[in-house]
């Protein structure tokens, strides 16, 4: 024999409210878990420490590059220096050519030494921000370790409340008629989760929508279930 409509929506509330809270726990459970994983903190930090690790690597790489491009000019200005000077050669135009060739590697490792000094300021920088970032990762480093325990016993805690929650489930489940339990699936499915709306004012709880008053004379009814004409919710009075 089939329960009363009234009954029926009692019992398809209680579903609603078991499958709400279910709905909350799992949710705080994920957020438990992502913050196992790591927090946003611990993330945004390592990625942080990454990024200037990675710049000063560059850095440093642009300092080797430049010092050593210096070093092999200065290995070709000191002889030719020597040549002008001590007295090796002395026809004239290969003197000027020697001193031209020597005015043109000065000018070179000018810019090259320009170019280190830059180089050497932004490292000094990137230096110092790398103290800093490091300092960070390793402070929420800790943070996270510290937090570990109190998250796994979270997690466990949750997890038997779920299952609670999801054994309580299937008992209402049997509570109600296999039609009336497709019926609540299906909009449950397609409304986010929420099957059931109070009559409120002659409308909908859950749309809003005005609901025509043969439907709102069908939800005190108890032969069959009254569902919102416009978001299909199982609609209740009271």
């Amino acid at each position: 024999m089939l329960e009363p409509a009234l009954t029926q929506v009692t019992d398809i509330r209680t579903l609603q409210e078991i499958d709400d809270e279910a709905a909350t726990l799992r949710a705080a459970l994920e957020d438990v878990e992502r913050r196992l994983r790591g927090s946003e903190e611990l993330n945004e930090a390592r990625r942080t420490s990454a990024a200037v690790d990675s710049e000063l690597a560059d850095v440093r790489r642009a300092q080797r590059r430049i010092e050593g491009e210096v070093e092999g000019l200065t290995a070709r200005i000191e002889p030719e220096e020597k040549r002008l000077y001590d007295g090796s050669v002395r026809n004239p135009k290969e003197l000027q050519n020697i001193q031209h060739e020597l005015e043109a590697l000065k000018q070179q490792r000018t810019k090259l030494e320009d170019q280190l000094l830059e180089v050497m300021t932004n490292l000094d920088r990137v230096e110092r921000e790398q103290v800093s970032a490091t300092k960070t990762l390793t402070r929420e480093e800790a943070r996270w370790e510290k937090d570990q325990g109190d998250l796994k016993h979270e997690s466990f805690r949750l997890n038997d409340l779920i299952t609670r929650a999801d054994a309580r489930r299937e008992a209402q489940k049997l509570k109600i008629n296999p039609r009336n339990l497709v019926v609540y699936e299906e909009v449950r499915r397609r409304r986010g989760g929420v099957a059931v709306a109070r009559v409120s004012g002659g409308n909908c709880g859950g749309c809003r929508v005005a609901i025509p008053e043969a439907v709102r004379r069908r939800a005190f009814g108890a032969d069959q279930l009254a569902q919102c004409p416009n978001c299909e919710r199982i609609l209740y009075v009271g």
